[in-house]
């Protein structure tokens, strides 16, 4: 126990400032510190003026002599006289403090952040009664805050065909030098095209950075039409400050959505090696006529086109429809006919669809089994007609001889 309460009293007296003692210790040589003491403004501003003032004091024992500072600006930063970018100062005497200013401008297209520059510093005094020079570099951190600027970039927009739904993608770009935060893409609602959801949340787009937005509309309009699609762009700096708000207005191709139906309207009873006719029909089931339609047939090996192979039909109304003939030998692995079908819109838009149309090729046992059955079917309405005329007959006769 008596040991303990020596070690405690040891202890304090270790800890507690002795009367009379000198509590500033100073070194037997220069000690120089130095300080980014204002940065003017804080943030800097991309393409302004800023200025640094360097703060430096000798917390040595000695004075400090031949004092040289030297700044190795770099991009985004450039002085503004070149040869300041040297200073010095005679003398700075223990417990002394200067300050050192340099003059800087801004890139116009410097970027947000925290950028590093090098200070040199050379000072030489008396180091424990021996006179020698030193050399120290010092990282003085410079905050830039940029501006964003969003512009809509480019817009993916289809041709949209009238009362359909489509997507769409927008490109947003950041073409300023700070990021823009809470970005809103909001579409703008009105009669012709309806957006399915009306605002596009961005976090954050980055300087240079371009962000793409994706969104489906809806076309509720028959009106075949260039139709206008306003769109605006909202955010806020890097410090919440709301920026002007940007307006655009993009262009919605509504076509005419012409929907062509082809189809075997009819044929004879073609045979391997014998000439037929195929009639092929041709409807329009969209909203909007079709122009300048042309229908051509392919002359495959399956069967031989006895005339030319193409027929212009001209303009289909909606809900209207053409027919066209072909004239073809067939042989027996004939199935089908494959048909391109070459039409307009209203706005001059060419538009090409290929169909295939199958058709009916009869072999020998096919036809022999078909033949019975429409003679049976021949002497039943002729017999039937003999027997009538032979009881018409029969009751002239009767009517004659009973006279």
């Amino acid at each position: 126990m008596k040991w303990l309460t020596l070690s405690v009293i040891m202890c304090t007296l270790l800890v507690a400032p002795g009367a009379g003692a000198d509590t500033t210790y100073r070194y037997d040589s220069p000690a120089i510190t130095v300080t980014l003491s204002q940065q003017i403004p804080y943030p800097a501003h991309p393409g302004e003026e800023l200025t640094l003032v360097i703060k430096t004091a000798n917390c040595g024992g000695e004075p400090a002599k031949n004092i040289v500072w030297h700044l190795d600006a770099k991009e985004p930063f450039e002085l503004k006289e070149t040869g300041e970018a040297t200073q010095t100062l005679p003398e700075l005497r223990v417990s002394e403090t200067t300050n050192t200013e340099y003059y800087l401008t801004v890139d116009p297209d410097a970027r947000s952040g925290e950028y590093i520059i090098d200070l040199n510093i050379t000072y030489s005094g008396e180091f424990d009664r021996e006179h020698l020079t030193t050399k120290s570099e010092v990282e003085l951190t410079v905050v830039v805050q940029g501006s964003p600027d969003l512009v809509l970039l480019s817009a993916d927009i289809p041709e949209a065909t009238t009362k359909s739904e489509f997507d769409a993608e927008f490109s947003v770009k950041n073409v300023g030098t700070g990021p823009a935060k809470n970005v809103k893409v909001s579409f703008v609602n009105q009669t012709s095209i309806l957006p399915k959801q009306s605002i596009c949340y961005i976090d954050t787009i980055a300087p240079g950075e371009t962000a793409v937005v994706k969104s489906g509309f809806f076309v509720d309009t028959t009106t075949l039409s260039q139709h206008p699609l306003p769109i605006m762009i909202r955010y806020e700096d890097e410090v919440h400050e709301t920026q002007p708000a940007q307006s655009y207005s993009v262009l919605v191709p509504v076509i005419s959505g012409n929907t062509l139906f082809v189809y075997l309207d009819s044929q004879d009873q073609l045979t391997p090696g014998t000439v037929g006719e195929v009639t092929i029909g041709i409807a329009n089931r969209g909203l909007a006529r079709a122009k300048h339609v042309s229908l051509t047939i392919s002359n495959e090996a399956q069967f031989e086109l006895i005339d030319t192979n193409i027929r212009y039909i001209g303009d289909i109304e909606s809900d209207d429809y053409d027919t066209v003939d072909f004239a073809i030998l067939p042989d027996a692995s004939c199935d089908r006919i494959s048909v391109d079908v070459d039409y307009a819109d209203d706005y001059g838009n060419q538009y090409t669809m290929t169909s295939d149309v199958p058709i009916k090729v009869y072999s020998p046992e096919e036809l022999r089994a078909i033949a019975p059955q429409t003679g049976r079917s021949t002497g039943m309405v002729a017999g039937a007609i003999i027997l009538i005329l032979l009881f018409v007959f029969r009751k002239r006769i009767k009517r004659i001889v009973s006279r």
